[in-house]
């Protein structure tokens, strides 16, 4: 097999509006990340800003890599790529590299690869996949248990390692594909109607009334009596055994949930985080203090905030005016990439447009949302800003996903 059997390099096919807005939020993540590990009293140390540079350049061979590898090839190969992607997320609970409580991390010595970043890729290409195939119909029920299964292999896995965040990441992603695929929005709510039921459960009241809910929504939309039944039953043992569920996390998470809904419950502990955020953010007000003036970053009462928090860093120094016009061009590329979908020119070109750009806007709404208290603290990065080198490869290379669903 020659090389052009795999790759076809089409590089007057990129949209080069959104490579430009990309490269001008890689930029943004530069300054940011220089500011952020500027400290007061302390000399200038650029070891994150040359390691992000280093990242950029991995990044792009990323972006050219699923750029222009051939659909034909993603679709022949789909499963095996799963297959890795499964048996690499498997290798940290081989062979221990546990960081922190978890094991999420690939050490290679120079540097450390995090597996579930890069089934983001995988796991769109095989939902893309199983949704462009014409022999089963959305509008059949049982269309959905195949990705589902495909969806919840992987999800279980990043879960306990433990890692919420981006299995969070995996099911939005799923969620949105399945709806452009054309699958009923009732069987989009049976699925989603459990995990609503969870939350629902800590509240006996607002249980009750979801209970109600979700049984009328069922016995309108479906005469089988015993289908109908059998859902619902389905979601009130989901509420029973939610408080299993909440026993079996890690306390830290229980704590990070509990602190999203009050982060002033444990204002030196889980709540710290949150707290020093919202300062840092509100201390910007409308024009920002200035680069490298931002008194929460460069006095250290801000944690993480080269990764996690950088959003906070930029909202203090650049202030509202700053962060409008970096959200406004998150938009712009988000709605871009939404709007290249609709004109693809198959099902699996529009289907790999719509799972990258979902997976980068899932990681956007989580991000800003933990920094300003919304969401709680899962260690979700912002894309293409953050400091990582995983991450921003897994940015770059959704980027080039999308634009190979769009390319001929």
């Amino acid at each position: 097999m020659k090389f052009k059997d795999f790759f076809n390099l089409r590089f007057s096919e990129i949209d080069i509006l959104s490579l430009i807005l990309v490269f001008v939020l890689t930029g943004v993540g530069l300054i940011a990340i220089y500011s952020a590990t500027t400290y007061v009293g302390a000399e200038v140390n650029l070891q994150y800003f040359w390691k992000q540079v280093l990242g950029i350049a991995g990044g792009l061979v990323m972006f050219i890599l699923l750029f222009s590898v051939r659909k034909s090839f993603m679709l022949s190969y789909a499963e095996v790529l799963y297959l890795i992607g499964l048996g690499l997320i498997l290798v940290p609970f081989i062979i221990s590299f546990a960081t922190a409580g978890s094991n999420r991390w690939i050490n290679l010595g120079i540097f450390q690869i995090q597996p579930s970043e890069f089934m983001k890729f995988i796991l769109i290409i095989m939902l893309a996949k199983c949704f462009s195939e014409t022999r089963r119909s959305p509008q059949n029920p049982g269309y959905v248990l195949y990705p589902l299964g495909v969806l919840a292999i992987p999800s279980a896995l990043v879960f306990i390692q433990p890692d919420l965040g981006t299995t969070f990441v995996y099911v939005v992603i799923f969620a949105v594909m399945l709806f452009a695929s054309g699958y009923k929005l009732y069987y989009i709510f049976l699925i989603c109607a459990p995990f609503i039921t969870m939350l629902a459960a800590f509240n006996s009241w607002v249980f009750l009334i979801w209970g109600i809910v979700v049984a009328i929504v069922i016995f309108i939309n479906n005469k089988n009596v015993l289908f109908s039944a059998t859902m619902f039953i389905m979601n009130i043992l989901v509420g029973v055994l939610t408080p299993f569920f909440w026993n079996a996390i890690k306390p830290y998470q229980q704590q990070r949930i509990l602190t999203m809904l009050n982060p002033r419950l444990d204002p030196m502990g889980a709540g710290y985080q949150v707290i020093q955020s919202q300062i840092a953010i509100g201390s910007g007000g409308f024009g920002g203090k200035g680069f490298l003036q931002g008194t929460q970053s460069h006095l250290r009462f801000l944690p993480e905030q080269h990764t996690d928090f950088i959003f906070s860093v930029m909202s203090e120094e650049f202030g509202f005016i700053g962060i409008i016009v970096i959200l406004f061009i998150y938009c712009f590329l988000i709605l871009r990439w939404y709007r290249m979908a609709m004109t693809a020119r198959s099902t699996f070109s529009a289907m790999l447009i719509i799972g990258g750009t979902t997976a980068l806007l899932a990681h956007i709404f989580i991000n800003v949302g933990m920094t300003v208290g919304l969401l709680p603290v899962t260690g979700k990065p912002l894309p293409f800003i953050s400091y990582g080198g995983s991450f921003l490869m897994t940015c770059f290379g959704l980027a080039g996903l999308v634009q190979n669903g769009n390319a001929e």
